[in-house]
C-alpha cells in the first residue's frame, strides 16, 4: 500500500535483501516522481518535496509480466535531534500476505522546519560545584 507524505522529506535505503528486482515509486511530488531501483549493496538517497505525495514499493516476480505492488508497513517515531522519522519495512510479495517484512527497509526523515524545529540549547545548567 502506498504511504502518503506531506512536505519535504529525505528517503534513505537502509537495507535491501531480496532475490526479486525491487523499486521505490514516488508519485505526486514536485521534484522526484518516478521509479528508483532498489538493489542489495547499492545506495539510495532521495530528497522529495511536495504538498502531498505518495511512496510505494514494487517487485518484479520471476514469473510475472509486470511490476507488482510490494507489501509494506510504516512505523513512525520522533527522535530528539533527528526529528520525525518514518521507517518503511517491505517484502517482495503482494500486500496483506502476512509474515515478516525483511526484504527492504527505507528511512524517511521529515525536513519541514515547522515539524522539526532547530533544537534549542538546553536552558538548564547541571554543573556540580565543589567548594570543599
Amino acid at each position: 500500500m502506498a504511504e502518503t507524505f506531506y512536505g519535504p522529506w529525505r528517503i534513505v535505503l537502509l537495507n535491501a535483501n531480496s532475490h526479486f528486482a525491487q523499486q521505490m515509486v514516488i508519485e505526486g511530488s514536485d521534484n522526484a516522481d518516478g521509479g528508483y531501483d532498489i538493489a542489495y549493496g547499492e545506495a539510495l538517497d532521495v530528497s522529495v518535496a511536495g504538498a502531498q505525495w505518495r511512496l510505494r514499493t514494487e517487485f518484479f516476480p520471476f514469473d510475472g509480466p509486470a511490476w507488482l505492488e510490494g507489501d509494506t508497513r510504516a512505523i513512525s517515531r520522533f527522535e530528539p535531534g533527528a526529528g520525525l522519522l518514518v521507517q518503511i519495512d517491505g517484502a517482495s510479495r503482494p500486500p496483506g500476505r502476512g509474515g515478516p517484512l525483511t526484504n527492504l527497509r527505507l528511512l524517511c526523515s521529515c525536513l519541514d522546519p515547522e515539524t522539526n524545529p532547530i533544537p534549542a540549547p538546553n536552558p538548564f545548567d547541571f554543573t556540580i560545584l565543589d567548594y570543599g
